[in-house]
């Protein structure tokens, strides 16, 4: 505690002490006594009589010490004692000995003719007015301590918080309160709440009957004009738990509803750039470039095959952008029937249709709202609900299904299809004027084949995944199969190559790459352009590095035992010793050079 702060508490006690005593002064008028409080330091800070002089020198700021040496008390605890002076004699009393809680000293006198037993009682009188005025004074602080733990734990809230009456008085608003309906608290606690609730009086029945009212979404009266907080409505009851004597409201601002909503229903972005393998120069070079666009709100349409890892660039976009700590919803337009994609994006009203939410219902643009919405399969979407969306693009607003009113949104979107979307347009399944509001900012991720720099990085994630996953050993990779696993063009992409790699930790490397063979792929195709590998030599030098590398782990595994790491890659011990002298790995020490 501060030296500052003692003393002002120290100040409170000496002037709780003062009322006290001038009370008992007062009632002590026709008696002859004298008062001393004494510090922890042995002066005296408060001095009463009901005479205008003493000869019994008690000042205030005399020394006690002086005035103690004069005293012939009777016990070694100097309780009781007799003060003698040249006009007169004095009987004493300690009536309160300084300890932690209080410290004071407190010593009544009286004239000798008052015996001891009255000065006890009398002294009991003034300690136990003194007790009891103190712990008021404590309880009272206490009291006003916990208002400020409640104040404090109110504004704390990231909601508004309004206390009301069953007359409908508000007495208490926090900080979030005042800020939303935007006006004063002295103010706000001068409106009824039905001022601020134009349907409160439906509400207040709805609690008086014992029925729940949660997570609606009501119309609240600002300063601002009338907007939409979700709101409950808890009751307070008497301590009997038999009596309605209040009521307290909560707002939420709906945006930070729908983060909440987004956060645990799984709608939010899990990966970064970090978590995107790229060691070819194709991948480096493109993340390079969605990062460059990652803040921009202009809207990106992502194309690519099937498994290239679509949302992950999605969700990478949002993660490096300023949006990244409100939502991501994601919504697969090709997942969702017609009849209901409409209102999975734009929400409904209440008596939409039959089955409609009471209350409605927000659509993913407003659960995206603040942040980023991302269209997976963007190219399956039916011209009808094209033209909304379209509508959605150009105004950053939208209407819910069965309602007429506007609803700002500020969303970045970010579409994405494994369709050619130009060749879409000209087959007059996509709207031309769509098309050139999606793709603001073109993206094309390659397929695997395309980037087989990665693979073993991607074959090595992979089975470290899969293992812990599975709970299963991580496998040897045997020369054989990665000589399988790199000369597979993976039509399917990184979809593809994750589930082989799972196949193959669950069968502890005893994988059937027959069903991967490349002229039992129907996509195998000498003219297909989307499968060809343009640079041979590119290929065969990852194959050639992998192989080294993996050669250099097994060995490494097997404490460089020739004949097990020959027999774990399925070679035998002269084929392995040759691989192994040709990339450099064993000189005459038998030991890798690293």
């Amino acid at each position: 505690m501060s030296k500052k702060k003692e003393e002002h508490l120290a100040e409170i006690d000496v002037q709780l002490l003062h009322e006290v005593l001038s009370d008992f002064a007062k009632s002590m008028a026709n008696t002859i006594f004298h008062i001393a409080v004494v510090n922890s330091e042995f002066n005296i800070i408060l001095s009463y009589s009901n005479r205008n002089k003493s000869d019994i020198n008690i000042t205030v700021g005399r020394n006690w010490n002086a005035l103690d040496q004069r005293i012939n008390w009777n016990n070694s605890s100097k309780t009781e004692g007799i003060v003698s002076t040249e006009n007169s004699a004095f009987n004493i009393i300690m009536c309160h000995k300084q300890n932690q809680k209080l410290p004071f000293s407190i010593f009544l006198f009286s004239s000798i003719d008052i015996d001891f037993p009255w000065l006890k009682i009398a002294g009991a009188s003034i300690e136990n007015s003194i007790l009891n005025k103190f712990h008021d004074a404590s309880m009272q602080q206490k009291i006003e301590d916990t208002h400020q733990y409640t104040f404090a734990m109110m504004n704390a809230l990231k909601v508004g918080v309004l206390s009301v009456t069953v007359q409908g008085e508000i007495l208490y608003a926090n900080d979030h309160a005042c800020k939303w309906i935007n006006i004063r608290r002295r103010d706000l606690l001068k409106i009824p709440i039905k001022k601020i609730i134009s349907n409160w009086k439906n509400i207040y029945q709805v609690i008086s009957s014992g029925e729940k009212y949660l997570n609606e979404e009501i119309n609240v009266n600002t300063s601002d004009g009338n907007v939409k907080y979700n709101v409950n409505v808890n009751p307070i009851l008497n301590q009997a738990q038999s009596k309605l004597i209040g009521l307290v409201v909560t707002m939420r601002k709906l945006e930070n509803v729908y983060n909440l909503v987004n956060k645990y229903t799984g709608m939010q972005a899990r990966f970064t750039f970090d978590d995107i393998i790229a060691k070819s120069k194709v991948m480096r070079k493109l993340i390079d470039y969605a990062k460059n666009i990652a803040d921009s709100p202009s809207t990106v349409l992502i194309e690519a095959d099937s498994g290239t890892g679509k949302e992950v660039f999605a969700q990478s976009m949002h993660n490096a952008s300023s949006r990244k700590d409100n939502g991501f919803v994601a919504i697969n337009c090709a997942a969702i029937s017609e009849h209901l994609i409409e209102s999975e994006l734009f929400g409904y009203d209440d008596g939409a249709f039959t089955g409609a939410k009471k209350g409605g219902h927000p659509g993913k643009f407003e659960l995206a709202n603040g942040g980023t919405l991302f269209l997976d399969e963007i190219g399956d979407m039916k011209p009808e609900l094209q033209v909304k969306l379209l509508r959605a693009i150009q105004e950053n607003a939208i209407s819910r299904v069965g309602g007429n009113k506007n609803i700002p949104v500020d969303v970045r979107l970010i579409a994405a299809t494994n369709k050619n979307l130009k060749a879409e347009v000209e087959a007059g399944r996509f709207r031309l004027d769509l098309y050139y509001r999606l793709s603001v900012i073109p993206l094309k991720i390659p397929s695997l084949c395309e980037r087989m720099e990665d693979l073993p990085s991607l074959i090595r994630f992979f089975l470290n995944k899969k293992a812990i996953r599975l709970q299963k050993n991580v496998p040897q990779l045997k020369y054989s199969t990665l000589q399988q696993f790199l000369s597979y063009e993976w039509p399917g992409n990184i979809r593809e190559l994750e589930n082989a790699i799972e196949q193959y930790v669950n069968f502890d490397g005893d994988i059937a790459f027959e069903n991967l063979k490349k002229e039992d792929n129907p996509k195998h195709d000498s003219s297909s352009n989307n499968v060809k590998i343009k640079d041979r030599e590119l290929q065969l030098g990852t194959v050639k590095e992998m192989e080294r590398q993996l050669i250099m782990d097994t060995l490494s595994h097997f404490n460089y035992n020739m004949t097990l790491a020959a027999k774990s890659l399925g070679l035998s011990r002269n084929t392995l010793y040759l691989k192994t002298k040709s990339f450099g790995l064993i000189p005459s020490s038998n030991r890798p050079i690293l």
